[in-house]
C-alpha cells in the first residue's frame, strides 16, 4: 500500500511539471525507485531529465534522512526549477548549494536540509568539515558523472554512506560509466533511451549559449533566422510561462510545447531531445537545437548532420584578430577533442559570455607565448595529514593504523604521526614527500572488514614539524 501511495505521489508531481503519466517516467523510472530500489537512467544532461528519478527518490524518502544530488558545475542553478517544483507542499527542505559558504553556515546554525544539490568539489568541501556525515544520507543521485571534473570525488562521497542507501546515476553515455556503476550502484536496474545518431536529410543548427541565457537567446535566434512562424519545445511544462513571455511580441505566431509540436517555419529544442524526439522534430521542420555547457558532446552523438550557429554577443565588438591565429583556432575547433576542456569551463560560461571567456584564454595564450620567469617551487612540507575513511564506528584504532602502515606499506615507524581517530574518519600523519604515495597504496585496502579510501587532507596541519619521531602518538 505505501509502495502505491508512493507511486501516487511521484507521479501526482511529475504531472504538475507536464510529464506524461503512460511514459517512461512512469513505466520505468518511477516505480523501481519508489520501493527503494537502486537505478541506471539514461538521458540527456539537463537538468529538467533528472525530474522523474528526483520524483520517485523523494517519494521513497518518507522517513526521513537526506538525499544528496552530486551535479556538474556547469548547470548547478537549473537544478532549481525541479527541485523547486517537486519539493513544494513536502516537509522536505532543499538547498542548491552554488559552493560551501551557504551550506556549511545552514549546517552550523542547526539549519536543516532533507535535499542537498551541489558540486563534487562543493560536497567535499563540506564533507571534510564534517559537515556533512554519510550515516545520515538516505539516497544519493550522481548526475551526469561524465561531466564532473573528478568522477572518483564519488568514491569518497560515498565511504560514509550506508550500504543500503538508495543509488542513482543519471548519464548520458552509461557505457564509459561501467566501472563507476558497478562499484556504487549495484544491483541497479537500467533504464532509458540509448544515445544513437538520428538520421536526418537537412542539417539540424547547434547554437551555444550559457544555460543562464536560453531564455533570452530564443529572441535572438528568431531574429536571425527570420522565421515566418516558430515552435519552442519543452523537456517538461516548466518553464512555459517564461518563454511565452519572452515570444511575445516578435511579431510572428509562436507556440511552446513539451509534446509533438505543431508545425512550424522554424522550431527551436530548448532543452537537448532524446534520440527519438529529436526525429520526431526533424520530422516536422527545420530544427535549431540549444546547446548549453556539457551538452555538446550528447549532441555531437545523436545529431551527425549538424551545423553551428553563433548568436551575436561580445566578438561582435572584438577587434579582428590576425588570420594566422584564427586559423589555428578554427583548426582546433574543427580537428580537437574539447569535450574536457568544455567541462572544466563549463562554470565560467554560466557567469560570462562564452565568447569573453575564449577573449580572455586568448589572451593568456598570447601572455604564454612571451618568456617569463618560472616561480619558485615550495618544498613539499615536513608533514602531511592522511584521511582516512574508517573511524571508531568500525572498531579501528591507532595501532590498526601504525600496524598498516609500518606492516603493509614500509613506512618508518618513527615518521607516523600523530593519529586522530574520529566517528566515522581519522587524521594520520606522514612524511609529506610520501603522503601522495601513500594515500594511493592505503585506497582500497582491508582494515577490520571495512574497505577503506585514503586521501591527502587538504587543510594545514596544526603546526609544522620534522617527521623523525620515536613513535606515533595517539590522541
Amino acid at each position: 500500500m505505501a509502495e502505491t501511495e508512493n507511486h501516487h505521489a511521484a507521479m501526482a508531481g511529475l504531472q504538475q511539471l507536464g510529464w506524461d503519466p503512460a511514459g517512461i517516467a512512469a513505466r520505468d523510472v518511477v516505480p523501481p525507485l519508489t520501493r527503494g530500489s537502486n537505478l541506471v537512467v539514461t538521458a540527456p544532461p539537463a537538468p529538467a531529465y533528472a525530474a522523474p528519478a528526483l520524483a520517485g527518490v523523494i517519494a521513497h524518502a518518507t522517513g526521513g534522512g537526506r538525499i544528496v544530488v552530486v551535479a556538474p558545475a556547469s548547470s548547478l542553478a537549473e537544478w532549481a526549477v525541479p527541485v523547486g517544483a517537486l519539493t513544494a507542499g513536502t516537509a522536505l527542505l532543499p538547498l542548491i548549494a552554488l559552493g560551501p559558504g551557504q551550506a556549511a553556515r545552514r549546517f552550523r546554525t542547526g539549519g536543516s536540509c532533507g535535499l542537498l544539490v551541489g558540486t563534487p568539489a562543493t560536497l567535499l568541501d563540506l564533507q571534510r568539515r564534517s559537515l556533512l556525515p554519510g550515516t545520515g544520507v538516505t539516497a544519493v543521485i550522481a548526475a551526469w558523472p561524465e561531466l564532473w571534473e573528478d568522477r572518483e570525488a564519488l568514491t569518497l562521497l560515498l565511504s560514509d554512506v550506508p550500504k543500503e542507501a538508495q543509488r542513482v546515476v543519471i548519464t548520458s553515455t552509461p557505457d564509459a560509466l561501467g566501472d563507476l556503476i558497478e562499484r556504487h550502484a549495484w544491483r541497479a536496474f537500467a533504464v532509458g533511451e540509448p544515445t544513437v545518431a538520428v538520421p536526418v536529410a537537412a542539417s539540424v543548427r547547434t547554437v551555444p549559449v550559457p544555460w543562464s541565457r536560453r531564455i533570452a537567446a530564443l529572441g535572438e535566434l528568431a531574429e536571425i533566422l527570420e522565421a515566418e512562424s516558430l515552435a519552442v519545445w519543452t523537456a517538461d511544462d516548466s518553464r512555459h510561462a517564461e518563454i511565452r513571455q519572452a515570444l511575445q511580441g516578435l511579431g510572428v505566431p509562436a507556440t511552446v510545447s513539451s509534446g509533438t509540436p505543431a508545425p512550424a517555419a522554424q522550431l527551436i529544442a530548448f532543452d537537448p531531445p532524446t534520440p527519438p524526439r529529436l526525429a520526431d522534430l526533424c520530422a516536422t521542420g527545420p530544427v535549431s537545437l540549444l546547446a548549453p555547457p556539457g551538452t555538446e558532446g550528447y549532441l555531437a552523438r545523436i545529431a551527425s548532420n549538424r551545423k553551428p550557429l553563433l548568436l551575436p554577443g561580445a566578438l561582435d565588438a572584438a577587434t579582428s584578430e590576425a588570420t594566422r591565429r584564427r586559423d589555428q583556432v578554427e583548426r582546433t575547433v574543427r580537428e580537437g577533442q574539447l569535450e574536457e576542456p568544455l567541462v572544466l569551463l563549463g562554470p565560467l560560461f554560466e557567469r560570462h559570455d562564452p565568447a569573453a571567456v575564449a577573449a580572455a584564454l586568448y589572451q593568456l595564450w598570447l601572455s604564454a607565448s612571451r618568456p617569463a620567469p618560472r616561480p619558485a617551487v615550495p618544498a613539499a612540507a615536513a608533514v602531511a595529514r592522511l584521511w582516512i575513511g574508517a573511524g571508531k564506528r568500525d572498531g579501528v584504532g591507532p595501532n590498526d593504523f601504525v600496524g598498516l602502515l609500518a606492516g603493509d606499506l614500509r613506512v618508518d615507524r618513527s615518521a607516523i604521526g600523530q593519529i586522530e581517530v574520529r566517528e566515522t574518519f581519522s587524521l594520520v600523519e606522514v612524511p609529506g614527500a610520501e603522503a601522495a604515495r601513500i594515500a594511493a597504496a592505503l585506497t582500497g585496502r582491508v582494515l577490520r572488514q571495512r574497505r577503506i579510501v585514503a586521501r591527502v587532507d587538504e587543510r594545514p596541519a596544526a603546526r609544522e614539524r620534522p617527521p623523525a619521531r620515536r613513535g606515533p602518538r595517539v590522541r
